[in-house]
């Protein structure tokens, strides 16, 4: 499918949003008139329960040439897909506190597209008490052939590291390319195909909430990512006949799918604040310390998914883009850290400043709760050597991110086995030396070290002559 060079787009984040690819689609005055125009059939998709309060109710009209429940029962996919998951336990994942990292995944020879190509990390929670997340990978090199993917779990954050993605949902369509991500809420139904040729990137799923901005609390009424730089695509549709045409639906976690006589994408026209959207990395406006001290990362955060908790995420999405470093007498790189959040973290292109070797663009890194990270030797005794006569310094050419929860993740097997992990990883940190000069301390030490040899003396069974 040919997408044009200069598709429209609508722009706002929780808005809500109208469009028609016909005029005089959208009924006037009710949502759902007896006779809706053109003779379409009206149908609402709901993204949280009816009555939730206002300003958290998620819900779109879609005015479509024939409803989505025209279709045959779902079946169990053939083939079985057995590297997903949404539902995390002993049976099918493992908890390790170790730092973990993987290099970055081949794209298969044999042909595969994004359903085939997408693969569980890790996670935690399940889809089925609605409260957990799943972070997958994919790689791919077909586009999606007469079918469409839907995920009954939860929302999916795709961030594309190699080629562009063409994704055609139910209420339009949208180009991703490497440096902006998409979000198609829990429900919708899309299909992939990929212009550029393979292609592979993460995606993070949430269940039983959905992103949103984060307050800006003292930062005042701007800066991070901004609402009108999210774009959301304009009604498209096409009414054509397509035999055994394939609806694959992920519902706790396994793969289903059903046949039906014609493609999801013959929504005419539509309105609501429950749509697919896409966002430019490079558009943020990041804040950073101008004095002393390396911010939190969470002043880097784009979208967070929240829990009841004040303060406390279920997903937050954070961004390390390009940006000035120019605080005096500071350790400049991310600190040393121990984190009762969980942390995995990709590089879309260029270098992370914590990590000046192993970590490449399309790898990935699970720091888990309360497992101690930060720069590797090299980053480390690069920044120190140059002393507190550092100039301001432009971190350039660079796009790294995180996702942070505040759940545990337990990592699945095929991650923990994958000929892509980094068995090295702690070896970035066994070089670290102790810089300690304090010469009370070093006398305090000799004496501890004498003691200890006179202990190993005395308790020794060797009789001196």
């Amino acid at each position: 499918m040919e997408f044009p060079a200069d598709l429209e787009y609508q722009s706002g984040f929780d808005n809500h949003f109208s469009s028609e690819a016909i005029a005089g689609a959208l009924p006037r005055g009710q949502n759902n008139p007896l006779l809706c125009p053109y003779g379409l059939y009206a149908e609402q998709i709901s993204g949280t329960s009816f009555t939730s309060p206002r300003k958290l109710n998620y819900r779109s009209w879609l005015y479509r040439v024939k409803p989505s429940v025209t279709h045959e029962p779902f079946r169990p996919r053939v083939p079985f897909h057995g590297k997903l998951v949404s539902e995390f336990n002993q049976s099918n994942s493992s908890a390790t506190p170790t730092q973990l990292r993987w290099k970055p995944v081949e794209v298969p020879e044999s042909p595969t597209d994004f359903i085939d190509g997408l693969y569980t990390v890790c996670g935690a929670g399940s889809s089925y008490i609605r409260h957990g997340f799943a972070i997958h990978m994919y790689t791919a090199n077909k586009a999606m052939d007469n079918c469409a993917f839907c995920s009954a779990d939860g929302d999916f954050l795709i961030v594309p590291q190699q080629g562009r993605l063409w994704i055609t949902t139910e209420c339009g369509r949208l180009q991703v390319t490497p440096g902006e991500i998409v979000v198609i809420p829990q429900g919708f139904r899309f299909s992939v195909d990929l212009p550029d040729g393979p292609s592979r990137g993460y995606v993070a799923e949430i269940f039983g909430t959905h992103f949103q901005l984060p307050d800006l609390g003292p930062i005042g009424a701007n800066g991070l990512a901004a609402s009108r730089d999210f774009l959301v695509p304009v009604a498209w549709f096409e009414d054509i006949h397509r035999p055994s045409y394939t609806i694959v639906q992920k519902f706790g976690g396994e793969l289903f799918t059903a046949k039906q006589d014609f493609a999801p994408f013959n929504v005419v026209a539509w309105h609501g604040n429950y749509v697919p959207y896409k966002y430019e990395l490079s558009k943020f406006c990041p804040y950073n310390t101008v004095l002393i001290d390396h911010g939190d990362p969470s002043i880097n955060t784009v979208l967070t998914a929240p829990t009841d908790r004040p303060g406390v995420a279920l997903l937050d999405f954070v961004i390390f883009p390009p940006r000035w470093l120019v605080a005096e007498h500071t350790f400049r790189p991310p600190y040393y850290h121990r984190n009762c959040m969980s942390e995995f973290m990709g590089l879309i292109y260029g270098g992370y400043e914590a990590k000046a070797d192993g970590f490449h663009p399309g790898g990935a890194s699970l720091h888990s709760c309360m497992t101690p990270h930060g720069p590797d030797t090299k980053s480390y005794e690069a920044t120190i050597a140059l002393g507190n006569e550092a100039g301001p310094q432009r971190i350039s050419n660079t796009m790294a991110f995180m996702f942070e929860s505040c759940l545990m993740p337990r990592v699945c097997p095929w991650a923990l086995e994958s000929p892509y992990i980094d068995h090295d990883y702690y070896q970035c940190w066994i070089g670290l030396k102790s810089h300690f000069t304090c010469e009370i301390g070093n006398e305090r030490n000799q004496d501890l070290e004498n003691r200890n040899g006179k202990r190993e003396i005395e308790g020794s069974d060797v009789k001196l002559e």
